[in-house]
């Protein structure tokens, strides 16, 4: 049998009677001067007492989240998860109020969150809750006007409208209003009347065009100083167009005792029936002679400072041409512009020219071929009269024909 294990018996209890703490005091007596068992520190301000607290590593104990004066270089809060509710006063930066319009409630702590792509796009176009799905059944329920109704009162209101614009157009523009009728034959140059009103000169193939005569009956006129034309009746409804109607004018011929050789100023009608006195009288066949002596009966008396040949004597003109138009072959006649003294020399000269070339040109339009006729002015060079007076220089203001070539 083994012995038994020597285990010493307990210690004795501690008499704290006879026990002294081991701890050293100075030689004083004041609180102030007594430190428990501490290092010799130099007392501060406050009462020279320094309390015998440990500073707390805040690195690990306290997670980094706690700081005391003294401590180390404080760790990085986690703003992320922390947002201190700070609101500063408007008046602690200088502002007014509503400075920058109504604010957000930025007192209350708003949470954010960004989620990923992927989870956001699992919460957008959410379909409505069976709330909303019932309140938009109901308002689509509701009774109303539908919208074939409003695209049709719109195209019946464009319709109605489109038909009142026709109708005042055709009122206005369209509708015949007036009947119409043409006159033929007339004089070239003569004057065309409506019931005693001038509307015009016929052109210089003797026709005229009268449109928008009133429904009814009028009376015609054709005018010419040398020709003697019937007054014409014509009834008419509005929309028609009569058949043409023929002047029906007949030249009037010169007495045999009318002088055809003196004219004095203002005879020019009078030197128009001569002249075509002159040209009636001609033999058949008749020379080129014969044919100058009555085409220089004519007075063609221009307006002053212009070179376009009166109307009124386009008729002469026409008759003139007609018999040129007779001359052999080769035959050459010139055409000479004449003015009197009066104004610029050179001006004359220049207003001459364009007289002549005037006349050729109406007399080419009546058919006459243009190598027949040349032209030439030679202002107030040939005078045949004295530019002393109105006579005078009425004479000289003149178309001379002369013949160049036959």
């Amino acid at each position: 049998m083994s012995d038994e294990p020597k285990v010493p018996p307990p210690p004795p209890p501690d008499d704290w009677t006879k026990t002294a703490p081991n701890v050293q005091v100075p030689d004083a007596d004041d609180w102030a001067k007594t430190q428990a068992n501490i290092p010799n520190v130099p007392a501060d301000e406050w009462g020279k007492t320094v309390t015998n607290i440990k500073p707390i590593d805040t690195d690990a104990a306290d997670m980094g989240k706690t700081f005391y004066p003294g401590n180390k270089t404080p760790s990085t809060p986690e703003w992320g998860l922390t947002e201190p509710n700070i609101r500063i006063d408007d008046a602690d930066v200088g502002m007014q109020p509503g400075d920058f319009g109504p604010t957000p409630g930025y007192d209350k702590t708003t949470p954010y969150f960004q989620l990923p792509e992927a989870e956001r796009a699992k919460y957008q176009d959410l379909p409505p809750t069976p709330a909303e799905a019932a309140a938009r059944q109901q308002t689509e329920e509701k009774p109303g006007i539908p919208g074939w109704f409003w695209v049709s009162a719109g195209l019946m209101t464009m319709f109605f409208f489109a038909i009142i614009v026709f109708g005042i157009v055709y009122v206005m523009l369209l509708r015949p209003t007036g009947f119409e009728i043409k006159v033929i034959n007339a004089p070239a140059g003569s004057t065309v009347t409506l019931d005693g009103s001038p509307l015009g000169v016929t052109t210089e193939d003797g026709n005229f065009e009268l449109k928008n005569i009133r429904a009814g009956t009028h009376s015609i006129a054709v005018i010419h100083p040398t020709y003697n034309c019937p007054s014409l009746a014509v009834t008419g409804k509005d929309g028609d167009r009569l058949r043409e109607q023929d002047a029906g004018c007949t030249a009037k011929v010169a007495a045999a005792s009318d002088d055809c050789k003196n004219f004095q100023r203002g005879d020019d009608d009078r030197a128009e029936l001569c002249y075509n006195r002159a040209l009636d009288a001609l033999p058949d066949p008749f020379t080129v002679e014969d044919l100058v002596r009555a085409l220089n009966i004519l007075i063609i008396n221009f307006d002053s400072g212009k070179s376009e040949v009166p109307q009124v004597r386009l008729a002469a003109l026409q008759k003139g041409a007609n018999f040129i138009k007779r001359l052999p072959q080769g035959v050459v006649l010139e055409v000479g512009g004449h003015t009197d003294n009066v104004g610029n020399a050179a001006s004359n000269q220049t207003l001459s020219d364009a007289r002549a070339a005037s006349v050729k040109s109406v007399l080419v339009k009546f058919g006459v071929a243009d190598a027949t006729l040349q032209t030439r002015g030679y202002g107030p060079s040939k005078p045949v009269d004295t530019n002393d007076t109105d006579n005078g220089r009425y004479h000289n203001r003149r178309i001379e024909y002369s013949i160049v070539k036959k």
